[in-house]
């Protein structure tokens, strides 16, 4: 099969049908590439001239025509040369989602061709870089999800760069609010699913635990659905929606599950077991003993009668994950930083402060937790309870970051840590916070650094000059 991008494979007129679109300055021409960035277009492009909160992209055609593009879609009547041909919508991004359902139903009907669509309030972006191992050790050409682009413009930005010779898409879905699965799930398609797990993340828009089940929920009703792999801890939700569609749950009472996980700082090691069929050791080199969890759902999508132990543990060997996920920093003196600071939810705290009990002795465990975002009502209290949290974890130092550092703060010392101990400072003033923290840390202790994306945690390995390990 011919090597190029399946846009490609779209005329102008096949393009405006796939993009619901009225054409002005029509031409005999085809598009090997799309942007969304004016800074970013390249001579050839069809530029999607997006909305956003603090930009309207209409405003640079000018420049991306200057840059050599031939085609643009737009929202409103535009004037530009009449050698760029203009795509006229009522939504861009509407568009862009159309465009990117269209691009997949062209390589299905080329031929063997699989969609995975993976969704969870964690481990999401794991699970999908662990499968995506999986299928590619197999011999597969793959086109995954780049880090996390898993929403409205990220899942068709991933889906244009899909080519002839890809015979599996590997595609994460993320949202914040009721709905936006469904729509992403209408996008992708997808052949078979994962949820990795339901728990207290984006509760602002989700309103409750039930609300994230409902609408992660949403991935289930995917019109091509084949087969499903699901937390055995979500039956609760799931269990009558499944019916009639192939499903595999995974987790303590399921007939898959791991068991005798073993975390070191170089990885985790666990049984992964079917009932009545397998009983493999493996060994995953990424850190937190969660990760076993999310490899078994991966492997419990895929895994058949032509793999074997060997087989697993070879694919998973090199997985590399995007930054910010557990990976270990080492500063001139010593210390080092568990950076998962991508991103912060009290079921991804929790799972964090387990891993440092288990791998780091109180008298060496620091801790520097951010914000965690999107939790709505409960926000003030979800942040007492991590800090009591720690508080039980024991550690020798807690520094907190962020408008709820307060919270945590007022959590740890109810819970017993010395208040000498605990130093909370806003995202703005971060270097106090640091300098403080200095003087506490010495040689042999280990730093975990987490919260939510808006605290930006990672000015904290510059400041302490620290490498990845």
């Amino acid at each position: 099969m011919e090597d190029s991008r399946i846009i490609s494979h779209f005329d102008v007129g096949a393009l405006a049908d796939s993009l619901g679109a009225r054409i002005r300055h029509s031409r005999d021409l085809r598009f090997d590439s799309v942007s969304t960035d004016s800074r970013q277009v390249v001579p050839g492009d069809l530029f999607f001239a997006l909305r956003g909160e603090r930009f309207d992209a209409h405003a640079f055609l000018g420049e991306v025509v200057a840059r050599g593009c031939r085609g643009v879609v737009v929202e409103v009547q535009v004037d530009v040369p009449e050698d760029v041909v203009v795509f006229e919508v009522d939504s861009v991004e509407a568009a862009f989602g159309h465009l990117a359902r269209a691009i997949l139903e062209k390589r299905r009907a080329m031929g063997s061709f699989v969609t995975y669509a993976l969704t969870g309030s964690n481990g999401k972006t794991t699970t999908k870089e662990l499968l995506a191992a999986l299928l590619v050790h197999k011999g597969h050409r793959v086109l995954k999800t780049k880090g996390n682009l898993n929403n409205a413009i990220g899942l068709p930005m991933t889906i244009l760069q899909l080519e002839s010779t890809h015979d599996v898409a590997v595609l994460e879905l993320g949202a914040n609010a009721p709905g936006e699965i469904a729509y992403l799930t209408g996008i992708a398609q997808p052949d078979y699913a994962i949820i990795t797990g339901i728990g207290a993340a984006h509760l602002k828009g989700f309103g409750s635990i039930d609300g994230v089940a409902r609408a992660k929920g949403e991935i289930l009703r995917g019109e091509r659905l084949r087969g499903v792999v699901l937390p055995e801890s979500t039956r609760i939700y799931y269990g009558d929606e499944v019916k009639g569609i192939h499903c595999r749950w995974v987790g303590e009472g399921a007939g898959i599950h791991v068991t005798d996980v073993f975390s070191t700082m170089t990885g985790v090691d666990f049984r992964y077991v079917e009932k009545g069929k397998l009983d493999w050791q493996i060994h995953l080199p990424l850190l937190g003993g969660h990760n076993a969890s999310n490899l078994a759902h991966a492997m419990a999508l895929v895994v058949d009668e032509s793999w074997d132990q060997d087989t697993v543990n070879e694919a998973v060997a090199g997985v590399v994950l995007p930054s910010g996920r557990l990976e270990r920093w080492e500063t001139p003196n010593h210390v080092v930083f568990l950076h998962d600071a991508y991103n912060a939810n009290p079921s991804s705290m929790k799972e964090a402060l387990a891993l440092m009990a288990q791998l780091v002795v109180p008298d060496q465990r620091c801790l520097i937790l951010g914000d965690m975002g999107e939790l709505g009502n409960t926000s003030d209290d979800q942040h007492v309870a991590l800090g009591k949290r720690v508080a039980f974890l024991g550690a020798k130092c807690l520094l907190c970051v962020g408008s709820s550092s307060v919270f945590i703060r007022e959590g740890a010392v109810a819970g017993g840590m010395s208040p000498q101990s605990v130093f909370c400072v806003p995202r703005e003033k971060l270097d106090p916070g640091l300098t403080w923290l200095s003087q506490q840390l010495t040689g042999g202790d280990v730093c975990l650094m987490k919260g939510s994306r808006s605290v930006a945690l990672e000015r904290v390995l510059t400041f302490f000059g620290a490498h990845r390990l």
